[in-house]
């Protein structure tokens, strides 16, 4: 049984931590490769680790985003103050990260 169907914002969750892993994954390696230490390659142990860490919270985000697309579209019944709480928390991570990419 394909429980997934049942709720649509799971594809956005699936493909939003998927890109979340993959990113931190990409990046961790190449921040490890760039070190230059004979040492550093043990690091890349914890790269699956750093990955998980951030696909939690980009799934989370994947899902708040997928909810506010199905709700404009209307295609999701839930109450105005889940869309609400939805948009709050698809909105505020990326601005978070854009103010302190901005604020360095």
């Amino acid at each position: 049984m394909q429980r997934w169907v049942e709720r649509p914002e799971a594809r956005w969750a699936l493909w939003a931590g998927m890109a979340g892993a993959v990113a931190m994954g990409a990046v961790s390696t190449y921040r490890i490769l760039s070190l230059g230490s004979a040492a550093a390659g043990f690091a890349l142990v914890f790269v699956p680790l750093a990955a998980v860490a951030a696909a939690v919270p980009a799934a989370v985000w994947g899902a708040a985003v997928g909810h506010v697309v199905l709700h404009v579209r209307g295609l999701a019944s839930e109450p105005r103050s889940v869309f609400w709480a939805a948009l709050m928390a698809a909105i505020l991570p990326p601005a978070a990260l854009a103010w302190e990419l901005w604020r360095r």
